[in-house]
């Protein structure tokens, strides 16, 4: 039987050095040889994942943007875009206004051409996140998010904000009240920027679960064929798919209590070894 692996990157495939071991390298090219396929789920764009997983064949379509855009990674093609309408964005940056913080805006245009958008005098915490990528030429500083927004020739994937809990919470449920049915929020403390939590808002249907039932349509997967893996609360709906489900053991609780199963951490490469097992006792069938 033909198998289908999904995994998340950041605290699932990755280890906590935000890389890949070579155990997980060598697993997943040999596994793209065969019969059966690989993909990522990731709430990175196609700039940050090439960065971290360029090296392995990708040979099954991958979710980018946190489901907001379905690429061919063999093909290095768009499959679908699931944006936020354009009024929404407007929304949200006047929202952020409100609270005295501006967002990044995560876009993407018809040459598939990403940008970060962001207002001058960012917050404390996406200082540091952009301080991480330097030199990354998708950041693009404008003096008054709202007004570009309201111009631009491009599609509004993600939007992000990045600081303390108590700042984002009332950002959240004032979002989830007003427009949950055009909108997806989802909060979590960010695995990388010490004390600080990211506000995640995105397309009510660019999500991990959502790409991943398309997919598994179009490519006629049965549950029992696929193997779905996670940590955080973005992969919650994933995990909840009719499918087999795994959690590494440095997972959120809420991903732990979700999962069918749970396998070694990110940094005991358990997303390969599970793989690597399940392959080998196909074989032997």
């Amino acid at each position: 039987m033909e198998h289908l692996f999904i995994t998340d990157l950041d605290g699932t495939l990755l280890q906590s050095n935000g890389f890949l071991s070579m155990e997980s390298e060598e697993v997943l090219n040999q596994l793209a040889t065969t019969k059966h396929k690989i993909g990522f789920a990731t709430a990175r764009g196609l700039t940050s994942a090439q960065q971290v997983i360029q090296q392995i064949q990708w040979n099954f379509p991958v979710l980018l943007n946190n489901g907001a855009v379905i690429y061919d990674w063999q093909k290095e093609k768009i499959l679908k875009i699931n944006g936020i309408e354009q009024d929404v964005v407007q929304t949200i940056i006047a929202l952020g206004r409100e609270h005295g913080i501006s967002p990044l805006i995560f876009t993407l245009n018809e040459h598939f051409e990403e940008g970060i958008y962001y207002q001058e005098r960012p917050s404390k915490g996406l200082q540091y996140f952009m301080a991480m990528r330097p030199r990354d030429p998708r950041f693009i500083e404008v003096n008054h998010l709202h007004q570009v927004a309201e111009t631009w020739d491009t599609q509004g994937l993600v939007v992000m904000f990045i600081d303390d809990y108590e700042t984002l919470v009332p950002l959240k449920l004032y979002l989830q009240e007003h427009a949950g049915n055009q909108v997806k929020c989802l909060l979590l403390q960010d695995q990388y920027i010490p004390d600080q939590f990211v506000l995640e808002i995105s397309s009510a249907t660019a999500t991990k679960e959502h790409g991943i039932a398309y997919l598994m349509q179009e490519y006629a997967m049965k549950p029992e064929q696929v193997h779905l893996f996670g940590d955080n609360l973005n992969d919650l709906g994933m995990l909840a798919l009719p499918a087999n489900t795994y959690a590494v053991s440095n997972a959120h609780p809420a991903i732990l209590a979700q999962a069918q199963h749970v396998i070694p951490s990110n940094d005991q490469s358990g997303v390969a070894q599970t793989i690597q097992s399940i392959v080998t006792q196909e074989d032997k069938r």
